[in-house]
C-alpha cells in the first residue's frame, strides 16, 4: 500500500529549546508532558507518536508512513523535521516528540551525564565499504595528509561533542597531539562556503554535504569515520526511559514498521522509489540525488562498534563516567554483537 506523505513541516528550533538541554536531566525527572497517560492502551502504549526526523537517513521514517508499515502496526505518526542533535534530544526530553532521531554518540553522552534517555533501535550505521565523510581541503593547498594539518583549523559540526572523535583519532595516529589542530563549529551548510572563503584551512563534511564538496573538486586527505568506526551505528531512534516504560507496546510496534522500512530501504529493487522519496522530502529534483550517497542501515543496534565508539569518548574526555551500550539500550532493543 503506498500513499503520499501527510504533509509535514520544519520543527521550531528555538533558542529556549537548545538551552534546555542544559536543564535535560531536571526536566525529565519531573515527567515530560503526557507521558502519564500515555500507557493507557490495552497494548502498552498510545497510538498516536510524534516522530523527529533528521537532515539525514530520515527515509526509513518516510518509507514506514509512505509503504503503510505504520498503519500495519496500528500507529499514527505524525513525523516533524528536527535539527542538530542536541535539539533533536531536547525535543523528546521535554515532551515535545515522543521518539526522536539521536546521534549514536551524543545520546551516549547525554545519558552518561544522567539524562535519562534510551535507544530503542537504530537506523543509520557507518557504511565498511565506502566513504560518507572525510577531510576534505582545497586542491592547491598544498595539503596532503593529516600531519600538514597542525596549527591550521578544521570546520567539524561540533567541538568536542563526539561527531568529531574520529579526526582526533587520526590526529593522535598521525604523531600529534589533539592540541595541535584548531576545531572550529560548522555546520554541514555552511562547510563549502567556510573553506571558499578560507576562513577554514581543512573541513569534516557527512553524507550528502560530503560527495557534493567531492563532486565540486575538493580534496580528501583521509577518511577518519570509515577507519575508525566502520559498522557503528550513527542514527538511532531514542525516546526518554519514562516514555519508554509508559509505552512499551507502542515502541515495539514502532521497531516492527522500521525493521519493514530498512528491509525496502536496502532492496535494490527499490531504489527509484527510494530516491523519489528522498527527492520528495528535500524538494529537489531526483536527477539531483545520488543513489550512492546512501549509507546503510540496521534496526539491531551494534553493541561491539557502539561500544568501541564510547570507549574513544573516554579515551578523549568527553565523558568521565561512561554507561556502556547496553546500558544505553532499551531492554527489548534490537541488537547485535558482529
Amino acid at each position: 500500500m503506498e500513499k503520499k506523505f501527510r504533509s509535514y513541516r520544519k520543527a521550531r528550533i528555538l533558542a529556549p529549546v537548545v538551552a534546555a538541554m542544559a536543564a535535560l536531566s531536571l526536566a525529565a525527572c519531573e515527567g515530560s508532558p503526557g507521558a502519564g497517560a500515555a500507557g493507557a492502551g490495552e497494548d502498552g502504549g498510545k497510538s498516536s507518536i510524534r516522530l523527529v526526523v533528521a537532515p539525514i537517513h530520515f527515509e526509513t521514517a518516510y518509507i514506514a508512513e509512505q509503504q503503510g508499515y505504520f498503519d500495519e502496526a496500528g500507529l499514527d505518526v505524525e513525523i516533524v523535521t528536527g535539527a542538530d542533535p542536541a535539539a533533536n534530544l531536547a525535543m523528546a526530553v521535554s515532551g515535545e516528540a515522543d521518539i526522536t532521531t539521536g546521534s549514536w554518540i551524543s545520546v551516549a553522552t547525554s545519558a552518561s551525564k544522567g539524562v535519562p534517555v534510551t535507544v530503542i533501535s537504530g537506523n543509520g550505521i557507518v557504511d565498511p565499504e565506502t566513504a560518507n565523510s572525510g577531510i576534505l581541503v582545497n586542491p592547491d593547498s598544498g595539503l596532503k595528509t593529516i600531519a600538514d594539518l597542525k596549527g591550521k583549523t578544521i570546520g567539524v559540526v561540533g567541538v568536542k561533542t563526539g561527531s568529531d572523535i574520529p579526526v582526533l583519532q587520526a590526529i593522535e595516529d598521525a604523531g600529534l597531539k589533539v592540541e595541535d589542530i584548531k576545531e572550529v563549529a560548522i555546520p554541514y551548510s555552511g562547510m563549502q562556503a567556510a573553506i571558499e572563503q578560507k576562513t577554514v584551512d581543512a573541513v569534516v563534511p557527512a553524507d550528502t554535504f560530503y560527495h557534493q564538496m567531492i563532486d565540486a573538486g575538493y580534496t580528501s586527505i583521509a577518511n577518519p569515520v570509515l577507519d575508525y568506526q566502520a559498522n557503528m551505528p550513527v542514527t538511532v531512534w531514542t525516546a526518554t526511559k519514562e516514555w519508554v516504560a509508559a509505552n512499551p507496546g507502542t515502541a515495539e510496534k514502532f521497531n516492527d514498521a522500521m525493521e519493514k522500512a530498512a528491509e525496502f530501504y536496502s532492496d535494490k529493487a527499490n531504489i527509484d522509489e527510494v530516491k523519489a522519496l528522498t527527492a520528495e522530502v528535500n524538494q529537489v529534483d531526483v536527477s539531483q540525488v545520488d543513489a550512492g550517497n546512501y549509507v546503510p542501515v540496521s534496526v539491531a543496534v551494534n553493541t561491539t562498534t557502539g561500544q568501541a565508539g564510547i570507549d574513544a569518548m573516554e579515551h578523549f574526555g568527553l565523558v568521565k563516567d561512561p554507561i556502556t551500550a547496553e546500558e544505553l539500550l532499551w531492554d527489548k532493543a534490537p541488537r547485535t554483537s558482529k
